[in-house]
């Protein structure tokens, strides 16, 4: 019996919890929420949903978006769109929508809370450990710390340190058994695959009031994301094309991937890639998480079928993807061009970029209708969006009975944090084109489409249909001046747009050499 008693507790003492850095990633509204989506009111909700079970005597109670817009509004939330979005991310990632489900959804949302005030309280903290006044230089001026950045991980740890007891009174309640729920969020680390959050607690026999402490003193950082990716994951030596030959400042490219054998998700990180064309179809990239920041002045084909991407603090970059099955994030980037196919994509901080997404091609894998092609927008710190069809000609995923790329279903755009709604200030956060765009050729080998399927324009010698269209008007050798001007100044123009394709080609030829 001793023998059991202490091999029960040195089980008990192993024990380590990880974030689920997934949940975040899929469950998060793009940008921060308004203030109406806190703790007291997440508790109403759950109250509300408590007597609601009870009454019909149901152990799960399976919800619509408008029930939980009108439950929640009768509590205190408020924006439509925001709760709409909200529904929309929880359908997309639980498939079937519980209470249970979206009470964890408003939850997480409180990291955005956290983190502001967790950055106040910390910068005080800083000041109040100064040597201040100092004795050389300025003696007035207090010695700045340099800012300590934390990982997003690193971030999702510390807001459940210091939120867990309230999730727990959220889903947990006076239940006897532990909430299926917290499953999703909670991980145990060394442990089997079959092995889940609640199980293991319930194998350890810790009583129920006890749980709470227990799980915060063995809480660990995601073990499969990015920063584990980083840390312990393998770099990457995928060959890379020059867009031009001033290359040195230029930083190197970082590129890693987290490929442990327990891991359930395969995470590729690809960072700082500068001046550079990035071309891959492979089975290393085949289902990966893809994780693309810093990245600018670049080409980036990456055409293999993805799992999920986001995409962060890119500037003038072209991205095109393969098929992505989950969700598709943009964060902080500007004069970008994302062409891929995603049911589901969020953009925020994001201005003056051009999506062209449509929805998958294989849909018998989830049930798919006209409302599930969504499109999420921060309508605060978003603008001068282009949102046109996927027009990329390559197999299996792209056009292939078409000859110009058409949506068949519309996107579904909700926009979120907009004070005035459909108005003009919508126009110039997002436009939605419908006119038909020309199809974008792939440049690659063995991928393309035949180009017999694309009217092809035969080219013209410009120039000389020019020079003997001038020859015809009666123009005076001053109006000849003044037109040869104009025309300048507009090839010229003609010119600076071209050089984005030039630097393309440049890259193109340069991988063509390294392969």
């Amino acid at each position: 019996l001793i023998h059991f008693i202490k091999r029960g507790l040195i089980e008990r003492m192993d024990l380590k919890f990880h974030v689920n850095s997934e949940l975040f990633d899929r469950l998060l509204l793009p940008g921060v929420p308004n203030n109406t989506i806190n703790c007291g009111n997440i508790k109403k909700l759950a109250k509300v949903w408590k007597i609601r079970r009870e009454c019909t005597n149901q152990k799960e109670l399976y919800i619509s978006q408008t029930t939980f817009t009108k439950d929640a509004l009768s509590v205190g939330f408020k924006d439509e769109q925001m709760l709409e979005a909200i529904f929309i991310l929880s359908q997309h990632y639980f498939s079937e929508v519980k209470t249970d489900n979206l009470l964890l959804a408003l939850f997480l949302q409180l990291i955005y809370t956290h983190n502001l005030s967790l950055t106040r309280s910390s910068s005080v903290e800083r000041l109040s450990r100064e040597e201040w006044p100092r004795k050389y230089e300025n003696h007035l001026a207090a010695l700045r710390p340099k800012p300590v950045k934390l990982h997003e991980e690193e971030e999702q740890l510390k807001f459940l340190q210091y939120r867990f007891k309230d999730l727990w009174s959220i889903l947990q309640e006076d239940q006897p058994t532990l909430n299926p729920t917290l499953d999703h969020l909670l991980n145990p680390s060394n442990t089997s695959q079959d092995m889940t959050f609640t199980k293991v607690i319930s194998k350890a026999d810790i009583p129920m009031n006890q749980v709470p402490d227990f799980v915060l003193a063995r809480l660990e950082v995601c073990k499969n994301g990015v920063l584990s990716c980083i840390k312990q994951g393998r770099r990457l030596s995928w060959p890379l094309g020059d867009n031009t030959r001033c290359l040195e400042t230029s930083q190197p490219a970082k590129m890693a991937i987290d490929c442990q054998k327990n891991n359930q998700r395969k995470i590729i990180v690809i960072n700082q890639i500068n001046e550079k064309t990035l071309g891959k179809f492979s089975s290393t990239l085949d289902g990966g998480t893809v994780k693309i920041h810093r990245c600018k002045n670049s080409f980036l084909y990456l055409l293999s079928p993805l799992e999920s991407l986001t995409i962060t603090k890119c500037e003038n970059t072209r991205i095109i993807t393969g098929q992505v099955t989950n969700i598709v994030r943009v964060r902080d980037c500007r004069n970008m061009e994302l062409v891929t196919m995603s049911a589901l994509v969020t953009v925020e901080a994001t201005w003056e970029s051009s999506l062209f997404v449509s929805p998958p091609n294989d849909r018998k894998s989830r049930k798919f209708s006209d409302r599930d092609f969504v499109i999420l927008v921060d309508g605060q710190t978003c603008g001068k969006l282009q949102v046109k069809p996927y027009n990329v000609n390559y197999k299996g995923l792209g056009l292939q009975d078409e000859r110009e790329p058409v949506w068949k279903i519309q996107p579904n755009i909700v926009i979120v944090n907009s004070s005035i709604q459909r108005s003009s200030r919508n126009e110039d956060i997002i436009h939605l084109s419908s006119e038909e765009t020309q199809p974008s050729k792939i440049p690659f080998i063995n991928i393309n489409l035949p180009n017999s399927q694309f009217d092809e324009r035969k080219g013209e010698d410009v120039s000389e249909t020019w020079r003997q269209y001038l020859e015809q008007q009666d123009l005076t050798s001053e109006e000849k001046e003044r037109v040869e001007g104009e025309v300048s100044k507009l090839f010229s123009r003609w010119c600076r747009i071209q050089k984005k394709s030039r630097k393309e080609i440049n890259g193109l030829i340069s991988l063509a050499n390294k392969l």
